[in-house]
């Protein structure tokens, strides 16, 4: 969308939680290039109430916990969660496009996904945890 958000339907607005379901299947199929990551990222720090916290669906409304937990869970997938942790000294925990858990509950809970070879024959780095 023009605001760099996702929707899930034409001429619907833009919606945070749509910047998980929408690039997790992109994340899954290797195609996170076809979006603009950047504005993605921007419209989702965009959604955030600076006074009470939380990220609400769009810009300036009331934040929630479930548009919270999913735009977390998309600036995780688009890397910006390792830039902010990298600048404060923190590190934050990948989040697994399948489950929408942390990478490393998925593979402690030994999470199995069915998940498609690239052209090449290879799992997708990120999908390398699963059996294909």
């Amino acid at each position: 969308c023009d605001s760099g958000g996702l929707n899930g339907r034409p001429e619907k607005q833009a919606d945070v939680c749509y910047s998980w379901w929408i690039l997790s299947a992109l994340s899954i199929l290797g195609r996170t290039d076809w979006i603009n990551s950047e504005k993605l990222a921007a419209f989702i720090l965009r959604c955030q109430d600076d006074d009470d916290g939380g990220i609400a669906d769009r810009p300036n409304d009331m934040a929630d916990v479930f548009h919270t937990f999913f735009g977390i869970a998309g600036l995780s997938l688009l890397g910006v969660l390792d830039e902010i942790g990298e600048e404060q000294g923190k590190s934050y925990r990948l989040i697994d496009p399948v489950y929408a858990l942390p990478v490393d509950v998925v593979a402690q809970l030994g999470l199995t996904a069915q998940v498609v070879r690239d052209d090449t024959g290879d799992i997708r780095p990120w999908l390398a945890n699963y059996d294909a």
